[in-house]
């Protein structure tokens, strides 16, 4: 028969392995759905901005600015824009980082949207 004393340490011991485990798996899952909404607003900057730039003679800055401004209002930060252009296709790539609780150099969104550059035809 265990003695009171001894089922306390038992019960101790197994918390003190325990708490960290589930405390590192939630600080892990918050980790990936922070991760997760950067790759969001990457990819909701990006289209924002190739939908802006395939306007009928829309400027490459107003595009520059629509993908700024969608991505700085996520969260995003260190944030990098460019725009390929060709005769008939915009393509749009936004790159930057979310912030995390811890930096494990998985916090760097890259997202890019592809639209067809719109045009005026006559009959």
């Amino acid at each position: 028969m265990t003695r009171r004393d001894e089922r306390g340490v038992t019960d101790s011991v197994q918390w003190a392995i325990l708490l960290p485990a589930v405390l590192l798996s939630v600080l892990g899952i918050i980790q990936v759905g922070l991760w997760a909404h950067g790759r969001t607003v990457a990819t909701n900057a990006a289209v924002a901005a190739a939908e802006r730039a395939a306007l009928y003679r829309a400027s490459t800055a107003d595009a520059r600015a629509t993908a700024a401004r969608v991505a700085q209002h996520g969260g995003l930060v260190d944030l990098e824009v460019s725009l390929v252009e060709s005769a008939d296709q915009i393509t749009v790539r936004v790159a930057g980082r979310m912030p995390t609780f811890f930096d494990l150099g998985q916090t760097r969104v890259e997202e890019q949207a592809s639209r067809p550059r719109e045009r005026v035809t006559r009959p």
